[in-house]
């Protein structure tokens, strides 16, 4: 191959190969610039809670009155990224039953309740179909693993506190309503259980979720 030929199939070689990088690296950044956006929400509410396992009342105790309903408190932490799967972390406290009455003609009274640990996944129902107003697209489910921190009071002559520590999983389902451009109001239907301490309890809160951070 002669010099002069040689240095332009190198020069044709070299532009082509830069023009192929050129267009790589454009594509790479439409893909990158199409992504997005992220947020990080911030969840807290209330309602209500109802213990459906069953209560292990002892049998002296005498004039029982037993409550198995109790007001929890939960805080959840939870990345939006820019597809459906949702993660995060939740934590709270809710009580679990209570129960007090008569042993020997003394005083009874013992409380349960219980401090969820869990890791959280969350996907809404409508995600690449319909409007910001659609039914789906403010639907949710839910559902996480972790650990539930029972605690216990006896107090019977003496007050005792103990406390133990069970894995479990949640699920759930919940509905966001939009009352501002950062703010929902929520309404949240989920289910606990601490598998291992054999104690579930059926949840029903009200929300506000506050998109705190978004990029």
């Amino acid at each position: 191959m002669q010099p002069r030929i040689r240095i332009l199939y190198w020069l044709i070689a070299w532009l082509f190969g830069s023009l192929g990088a050129r267009a790589q690296q454009s594509e790479i950044d439409s893909l990158l610039s199409q992504r997005g956006p992220y947020a990080i929400v911030v969840t807290a509410g209330t309602g209500l809670s109802y213990y459906s396992t069953h209560l292990g009342v002892p049998p002296t105790l005498e004039a029982a009155r037993v409550s198995r309903f109790g007001f929890p408190g939960t805080i959840r932490v939870m990345w939006y990224p820019d597809h459906r799967l949702r993660v995060g972390l939740e934590t709270g406290w809710t009580t679990l039953y209570s129960y007090r009455g008569f042993i020997a003609g003394e005083r009874s009274q013992v409380y349960v309740s219980t401090t969820p640990i869990l890791l959280m996944f969350a996907m809404p129902l409508g995600w690449l179909t319909g409007t910001e107003r659609s039914f789906a697209r403010r639907m949710s489910i839910m559902g996480g693993t972790g650990v539930y921190i029972v605690r216990s009071r006896l107090n019977y002559g003496n007050i005792v506190n103990a406390s133990t520590y069970s894995t479990g999983w949640m699920a759930g389902a919940s509905y966001a309503q939009p009352v501002g451009r950062r703010f929902r109001a929520a309404v949240e239907l989920k289910w606990y259980d601490a598998v291992a301490s054999e104690n579930a309890a059926f949840v029903a809160e009200v929300h506000l979720v506050w998109r705190a951070f978004s990029w």
